[in-house]
C-alpha cells in the first residue's frame, strides 16, 4: 500500500531541487548523481539507474548514461541503425518497446524471465533485485526509436524485496518532471553536437561562448593545413553524382579525419579542398604543433595508399592529392554577411598554405611545406628551391619531407 503522505512530501523536495537546478548550469551526469543521492537518501537502495537520450550526431542517435553503484556516470553513444546490433535484440528494453508500453517491470531471480536478458543476468549475479523502465514521447512504436525524440529511464533496486509500492509511485510522479529536465539538456547537448559537427570542437565552443556577431575574433597563431584533392574533373566524369559522392566522402575522411587524429582543426570544405588549422596553444608550442601537423600529413599519405591499393583491386581510379603546411597569425572569427557567417581563418598565413600546396602537382610531391615551417622540426628537408607565388609578394622557400621523416 502507498503511502501518499510520503510520497507527496518526498516529489516536492525532488520538485524543488529539480527547479532550481534548471535555473543553474548543470549536465545530465550532475543531474543523475545528484538524483540518485536524493533518491538513497530516502532509503531507495539503487544497483543502477540508467538514462536513453536522443542524439543528434552523424553517427550516434543515442546517448546513453548509466550510474552504477561504485562506479558512478559512464556515457555510451549508441550507433545509428540501433535496432540491427545484438544489444537491442538482447535487451529488456525492446518487448516494452515494441508493446507500446509506457512502463514495465521485471524481478530478477535466478531462473525466471530475467535470465532471458544477459544484462539483467548480469546484474543479478552482483546484487541487483529488480528491474523497472519508464518509456516515454515515443511516437511511434512501429518504427525503430532511431530518430524519435523518446526518453529511456530505467532503473534496478539492490533491496532484497526490490522497488517498495512507494519507491514505484515516486518514481512515476517524478517521470514527467524529470523528462522534461532531461530533454531540456538533451537540447543543450543537440546544440554542442551540430556545432561540432559543422564546426568542430574549437570552434564550435567559441560560438557556444558567444562569438556569433560578424566581426568577433581574435589573432591567434596556428599551424595552417591546407589539403586539395587532385584530378577533381576527371574522377567526377567517370562517376555518377552519387558515385562521386561517395568518392569525395572516402577523400575527406582520409584527409580531414586524420586532421582530427592528430588534434587539428577542419575550419571549412572548399569544393574538394579543406582548410585546416593546428593551434599553437593546444599544442603548447610552435614546434609541437607543426609536429603534429607534419604527422598527420605523413599519415594521411601512407593511409592513401592502402585505400588506392584496395581501389587498384576493383578497378577504380587512385585518390591524390597535395597538402601545403605553413605556419603564421591568422585572424579567427566571424565573416560574412550579418545574417550568414562562417567561421573561419583570414590572412596571408592561410593564403601561403593554399600556394604552397598548389605546387604539389607541379613539383610531384604530395607534401609540401615553407621554409618557417621546416626550421621548425629536425628532419631532413628536401628543399625544392624558392618560387614566386601567385597574390604572394615575397619568394617563397619550399620543402618536401623524406617519405619517413625521423620527428624529433
Amino acid at each position: 500500500m502507498v503511502n501518499s503522505s510520503v510520497v507527496t512530501d518526498r516529489y516536492d523536495q525532488l520538485l524543488d531541487w529539480l527547479h532550481r537546478g534548471a535555473l543553474g548550469d548543470w549536465d545530465v551526469p550532475t543531474l543523475m548523481s545528484e538524483l540518485i543521492g536524493h533518491l538513497q537518501a530516502f532509503g531507495m537502495g539503487l544497483h543502477r539507474v540508467h538514462f536513453g537520450l536522443p542524439m543528434l550526431h552523424p553517427l550516434y542517435v543515442v546517448s546513453a548514461y548509466t550510474w552504477q553503484a561504485g562506479e558512478g556516470v559512464v556515457i555510451d553513444n549508441y550507433p545509428r541503425g540501433i535496432t540491427e546490433h545484438s544489444f537491442w535484440l538482447k535487451s529488456p528494453v525492446r518487448p516494452f518497446y515494441e508493446s507500446g508500453a509506457i512502463e514495465g517491470r521485471i524481478k530478477i531471480l535466478p531462473g525466471s524471465e530475467s535470465d532471458h536478458y544477459p544484462m539483467l543476468k548480469t546484474a543479478g549475479d552482483n546484487g541487483a533485485t529488480d528491474y523497472y523502465i519508464q518509456l516515454t514521447n515515443f511516437n511511434d512504436r512501429s518504427v525503430s526509436p532511431d530518430g524519435q525524440e523518446g526518453i529511456v529511464v530505467s532503473w534496478m533496486s539492490s533491496k532484497a524485496d526490490g522497488f517498495s509500492d512507494d519507491d514505484l509511485a515516486l518514481l512515476r510522479k517524478l517521470h514527467l518532471p524529470l523528462c522534461a529536465q532531461l530533454k531540456n539538456l538533451t537540447h543543450r547537448r543537440l546544440v554542442d553536437d551540430i556545432l561540432q559537427a559543422y564546426l568542430g570542437d574549437y570552434s564550435g565552443k567559441r560560438v557556444h561562448a558567444g562569438q556569433i556577431q560578424r566581426g568577433d575574433g581574435e589573432l591567434i597563431d596556428a599551424v595552417i593545413y591546407f589539403c586539395d584533392l587532385r584530378q577533381s574533373s576527371k574522377l567526377a566524369e567517370l562517376y555518377d553524382p552519387a558515385g562521386f559522392l561517395d568518392v569525395l566522402n572516402q577523400y575527406f575522411e582520409l584527409t580531414a579525419g586524420t586532421i582530427a587524429d592528430f588534434g587539428g582543426e577542419v575550419l571549412r570544405f572548399i569544393g574538394d579542398a579543406s582548410l585546416a588549422i593546428f593551434p599553437i596553444e593546444r599544442f603548447g608550442d610552435r614546434a609541437s604543433a607543426c609536429r603534429a601537423a607534419l604527422a598527420a600529413a605523413l599519415e594521411t599519405v601512407q593511409r592513401s595508399e592502402k585505400l588506392n591499393s584496395r581501389r587498384s583491386e576493383s578497378g577504380e581510379p587512385a585518390i591524390e592529392f597535395g597538402i601545403g603546411l605553413h605556419p603564421g597569425s591568422v585572424l579567427y572569427g566571424n565573416i560574412g554577411t550579418p545574417t550568414r557567417l562562417e567561421f573561419t581563418v583570414i590572412g596571408s598565413a592561410a593564403n601561403e598554405a593554399a600556394r604552397i600546396e598548389s605546387q604539389c602537382r607541379e613539383l610531384d610531391q604530395p607534401i609540401l611545406v615553407s621554409r618557417e615551417f621546416a626550421d621548425n622540426l629536425d628532419v631532413e628537408w628536401q628543399s625544392q628551391g624558392q618560387f614566386s607565388l601567385r597574390n604572394i609578394g615575397r619568394p617563397i622557400e619550399i620543402l618536401s619531407p623524406p617519405h619517413q621523416p625521423i620527428l624529433h
